[in-house]
């Protein structure tokens, strides 16, 4: 399946590069897909095959300073950057004779529930993955703190770096992963982390406005994003409707995992309770 590549010029300055899979048959919906940090929106072309099989268009846009997106990498000067691309790229491809879904993964799960949030109206559900909700428990009470104020006073500032280690159990992924020229090497510049931070932050008071279908899914041995923080998304959500599911051995990318087929198995009958056909 080759995907239609679009792009548009974002209020940031930079080009915003997203992918469109259409299905061959009937069209069941339109789910759009926020990849995590580092990375880019064509690592997930395995979930939107599924997703297309199933009937659903799929977009996947690669957020500003990522994959083919312009901007310097990994920087941005506030996390609503993120956030409204995402509303531009749901605008070009939703449609109102269909539900409209969003998916969020690790830091694009930040993205996602933080754009779910202020946007409920253009959304029918919501389904996280590792979502980075929390801060580490390798950052001190301190650090969490002074970093948004870090991340505003030198933005470029390096701070830490992921593990491609701990990204999944598979290493042909790892390898993968590291071979691949999109993704993107070095350390988190501080401006990123302390928007991501800030935007952790404001999650616990914000959750229960929350009203949205909600799928929460994450490893039980993820080491990059805390599974507490989708315990607590299902906890304080205001959604009647909302599912949390612990895989207990799996890594952070649980969609590259060897039980990938059972995770985006789970992810497709979800959707597909969601979208009854008299929709």
């Amino acid at each position: 399946m080759t995907p239609e590549e679009h792009s548009f010029r974002g209020p940031h300055g930079q080009d915003i590069v997203y992918d469109v899979h259409r299905p061959e048959g009937d069209k069941r919906g339109v789910v759009v897909i926020a990849h995590g940090l580092a990375e880019h929106g064509r690592r997930y072309g395995h979930l939107a095959q599924r997703l297309v099989d199933a009937g659903f268009l799929v977009a996947i846009p690669d957020h500003v300073g990522h994959g083919r997106s312009g901007g310097k990498r990994m920087r941005l000067r506030r996390f609503s950057e993120f956030t409204g691309d995402l509303d531009t790229v749901i605008a070009h491809v939703a449609d109102e004779a269909f539900p409209t879904f969003l998916i969020g993964h690790s830091m694009g799960g930040c993205i996602a529930l933080d754009y779910a949030l202020d946007h409920q109206e253009k959304l029918d559900g919501l389904i996280l993955s590792g979502a980075a909700v929390l801060p580490g428990d390798d950052l001190s009470p301190l650090v969490v703190k002074i970093a948004p104020v870090i991340g505003k006073i030198a933005p470029g500032l390096p701070t830490t770096a992921l593990s491609s280690t701990s990204i999944s159990r598979d290493p042909s992924v790892v390898a993968a992963y590291d071979a691949d020229p999109l993704v993107t090497r070095g350390k988190i510049p501080a401006g990123l982390g302390g928007a991501m931070i800030s935007t952790m932050q404001s999650f616990p008071q914000r959750l229960p406005l929350l009203q949205l279908p909600l799928l929460v899914m994450h490893g039980g041995a993820d080491a990059l994003t805390d599974p507490k923080g989708s315990e607590l998304v299902e906890r304080l959500a205001g959604s009647e409707d909302k599912t949390l599911v612990i895989y207990d051995d799996l890594f952070h990318e649980i969609f590259n995992e060897p039980e990938q087929d059972v995770v985006l198995d789970e992810v497709v009958t979800w959707l597909r309770v969601h979208t009854p056909a008299d929709w």
